[in-house]
C-alpha cells in the first residue's frame, strides 16, 4: 500500500489513527515526523514547497519515521502532539502563523524544530520559555571586507570543533552582485539561561559569535533555513547531524563509511590510465566501483576514436571484454551509469559524445526531451541491460548520467533500480498513476524486487510496462534545487535510495557545468569536517584523465601518474574512514525503505 498525495485534515488524525491509515495493526509501533512549510497566499511562492521537499529527502536516512507534509497554514491545534518529532521551515518573511502553532511550539512535549524567518511571533513568550530575545535579522557588511576583498557577515558555523561555512561568490553572470545566504535571525540571551547552544555563527570581520542553533529542552530553533545554497562544508551538514538530535534518532554505522568510484568508464576508454587506477586500489585494498556506460556513442567523431568505433556496445569491443572479465575477478563492483551517456546525434550540449553529455535531459532547452515518456525510459533501460547481459555483468545500482533528469525519470530510475547512487535534481512534482495493484499486498514500502532489472524476473518487463503506463507527472519548469548527501538515504520523494556522493570529484578548469575548480585538499579536508557528523560518508568520484598532464586536462606529472587517487584514498583512511565494498552494504539493506509520505494538501 502506498500513500502519495492524499488530503487528510490534521485534526482527525485524534479519531483516525495513524496506523489506521497506514494499515498497520494497532500492535505495531508507527513512529512520525510532521513537516510544515510556508506556502503563503502567493500563487507564484514556490520556495517553501521546495526547502521541504529537501527536508524529505535528509529524513529518507531515517526510514522507521513515516513523513506527514502539510503547509503551515492548515494547522490545527494539537498538531504537534501527534508525531514523535515536528519540524517547521519559515523561508516566507513575517508570514503569518497560525495561533494553535505558536501556543502549541511552547506547550507541547513532542520534540519541535523551527528553522529560519518568523520566530518573533512568540513575542515575550520566546523569553519567558527559553530565555532568549529576538534581536534582527543579520545583514551583509560591504564595507567591512575580508581577506579575499569579499562582504563580510556570519558567515562561519561553528560545531563540534569543526568550522563549516556558508556560500560566497561574486556572480559570474552579473558584475557587482554578491551572492551568500548572509541573513539570519540573531537570537540572544535575556536573562537566566534555560538553553543550550547546539552551533555557533562567527562573522567573518567583526569576529562576533552569535548562537546559530539552540536547544531548549525539546524545542530547537535554526537561525536560516539551511538548504540555500548548499555546498561540500556548508552549515547544511550541521543540520544534518543534528536531525538526529530532533528526531532522537541513534546512528545506524558503528564506524565512518568511504567510497570511491571510477567515472565515465565505457568501451573506448583508455585502459592505460584505468589500469593505473586499479592498480593503485588494489595496493590500498580499496574496493573497485566502476561507473559503467554500456555503449559508447560518438557520432560526431569528437573522441579521437577509430573510424568503425562510432557506436560500441561494450561486448563487441574485446579488448574492454578483457579489462571486465579482470575486473569481475577482482569482485569488482559496477554501476549502470546511464546507456550511452549522451542523447542521441544531438549536441546535448558539449560534444554529443559519450561520458560528455546528458542523456536523461534536454540541457540545450533546460527542459525534459521531446521524446520523455515511460516507453522511451523503459527502452533505453532494455537497451543498455541487455548489453550488459551479454557481457555477463550485473549491477544493483544506478548513476544518473551528469545527476539530472526529468521526475518522471527518477521516479523510474528509483523503481527499477535497489539502488541509486549521487546527486539529484529536484523540482516540486505531483505523480499519479502508478498501478498499485500489481504488486505484492504485503509490500507497504512502496518497493518490490520484481520491477528491478537487477532481479532479472520472468515477468519483470512486462511488469514495468504495466506498473508505469498511466504514470503522469506534474512539475514546475525551471524552478529546481540540487542536493546531496552526507549518508545514506532510504527513499527521497522520488523513492529513489541513494548512495551519498558528499565530496565530489578533483576539477582543474571551469566549465559551463563546472562552476569552480576542486583540489584534493579541499576534498580531504572536507572529509576531516565532515567526521563529527553521525553516519557520515566519505563519497568522491575520480576520473581517468586527471592521470594525464595538466596540458591535456590531468593532473599527473607525467603521462599515468596516479599520484593523486594514491593521496586521496591513504589520506581519507588516516582520518578513520573505512572504505567499504558496497555490495556487501546493500546485502545489509535490500529491504529498508522508508514509507510513501503523507501529503495533507494535493499539489505541487
Amino acid at each position: 500500500m502506498r500513500i502519495k498525495d492524499v488530503s487528510i485534515a490534521i485534526g482527525t488524525m485524534a479519531t483516525l489513527s495513524l496506523a489506521t491509515i497506514l494499515g498497520f495493526t494497532n500492535h505495531q509501533e508507527v513512529q512520525c515526523v510532521n513537516i510544515y512549510y510556508d506556502k503563503t497566499d502567493k500563487p507564484d511562492y514556490w520556495m517553501g514547497k521546495s526547502y521541504s521537499v529537501m527536508l524529505q529527502n535528509l529524513l529518507g536516512h531515517f526510514p522507521e519515521y513515516q513523513q506527514i507534509v502539510s503547509p503551515i497554514e492548515s494547522y490545527q491545534a494539537g498538531g504537534l502532539d501527534k508525531c514523535q518529532a515536528n519540524i517547521y521551515i519559515g523561508s516566507y518573511f513575517d508570514n503569518k502563523i497560525p495561533r494553535a502553532f505558536l501556543e502549541d511550539y511552547l506547550k507541547t512535549q513532542k520534540n519541535v524544530a523551527w528553522l529560519g524567518y518568523n520566530i518573533w511571533q512568540l513575542g515575550e513568550q520566546l523569553d519567558k520559555e527559553m530565555g532568549l530575545r529576538y534581536v534582527r535579522l543579520t545583514t551583509l557588511d560591504k564595507h567591512l571586507l575580508d581577506k579575499e576583498k569579499q562582504p563580510t557577515f556570519f558567515k562561519e558555523i561553528l560545531y563540534k570543533g569543526e568550522t563549516f561555512y556558508k556560500f560566497a561568490e561574486w556572480s559570474r553572470k552579473e558584475p557587482g552582485r554578491f551572492i551568500a545566504p548572509y541573513e539570519q535571525t540573531e537570537l540572544m540571551p535575556s536573562g537566566l539561561s534555560k538553553f543550550e547552544t547546539l552551533a555557533e555563527a562567527r562573522h567573518t570581520g567583526t569576529k562576533e559569535v552569535i548562537p546559530y542553533i539552540v536547544r531548549s529542552k525539546n524545542r530547537f530553533f535554526v537561525a536560516d533555513v539551511p538548504f540555500a545554497y548548499i555546498h561540500e562544508a556548508d552549515r547544511y551538514l550541521v543540520f544534518a547531524d543534528v536531525l538526529f538530535d530532533i528526531l532522537g534518532a541513534q546512528p545506524r554505522h558503528n564506524g565512518k563509511y568511504a567510497f570511491v568510484r571510477i567515472e565515465d568508464i565505457h568501451p573506448v576508454s583508455n585502459l592505460g590510465f584505468l589500469y593505473g587506477l586499479i592498480n593503485v586500489l588494489k595496493e590500498e585494498k580499496v574496493p573497485i566501483n566502476i561507473s559503467l556506460i554500456p555503449i559508447f556513442y560518438d557520432p560526431h567523431y569528437r573522441y579521437g576514436r577509430a573510424e568503425n568505433e562510432e557506436f560500441v556496445p561494450m561486448e563487441r569491443k574485446k579488448s574492454f571484454m578483457t579489462f571486465l572479465n579482470e575486473m569481475k575477478a577482482l569482485n569488482a563492483n559496477f554501476i549502470m551509469h546511464g546507456i550511452t551517456h549522451q542523447y542521441q546525434g544531438h549536441v546535448n550540449p558539449f560534444n554529443g559524445a559519450s561520458g560528455e553529455d546528458f542523456e536523461f535531459w534536454d540541457a540545450v532547452r533546460n527542459a525534459p526531451l521531446q521524446e520523455d515518456s515511460v516507453n522511451y525510459v523503459l527502452s533505453r533501460f532494455d537497451d543498455g541491460w541487455n548489453s550488459m547481459n551479454k557481457a555477463g555483468v550485473t549491477t544493483r545500482m544506478w548513476l544518473t548520467p551528469h545527476y539530472q533528469a526529468s521526475p518522471l525519470d527518477y521516479i523510474i530510475f528509483g523503481k527499477v533500480f535497489p539502488w541509486n547512487v549521487g546527486r539529484v535534481i529536484y523540482y516540486n512534482f505531483k505523480a499519479t498513476g502508478l498501478n498499485e495493484s500489481l504488486l505484492q499486498k504485503e509490500i507497504r514500502t512502496g518497493d518490490d524486487p520484481r520491477l528491478h532489472y537487477a532481479t532479472n524476473a520472468p515477468d519483470g518487463k512486462n511488469l514495468r510496462e504495466q506498473y508505469f503506463k498511466d504514470l503522469h507527472v506534474e512539475y514546475l519548469a525551471d524552478k529546481w534545487s540540487g542536493q546531496f548527501f552526507p549518508y545514506e538515504i532510504f527513499g527521497d520523494v522520488h523513492g529513489q535510495r541513494l548512495i551519498p556522493e558528499c565530496l565530489g570529484n578533483p576539477q582543474n578548469y571551469l566549465t559551463e557545468q563546472v562552476l569552480r575548480t576542486r583540489s584534493a585538499k579541499q576534498i580531504i579536508e572536507d572529509a576531516k569536517r565532515n567526521r563529527v557528523l553521525r553516519d557520515a560518508w566519505a563519497s568522491f568520484f575520480f576520473h581517468t584523465y586527471l592521470l594525464d598532464i595538466p596540458a591535456n586536462d590531468g593532473r599527473g606529472h607525467q603521462p599515468g601518474d596516479p599520484r593523486e587517487i594514491r593521496y586521496l584514498v591513504q589520506e581519507i583512511k588516516k582520518l578513520g574512514y573505512t572504505f567499504i565494498d558496497i555490495n556487501t552494504f546493500l546485502d545489509a539493506n535490500t529491504r529498508t525503505i522508508r514509507p510513501e509520505p503523507i501529503y495533507t494538501e494535493v499539489g505541487l
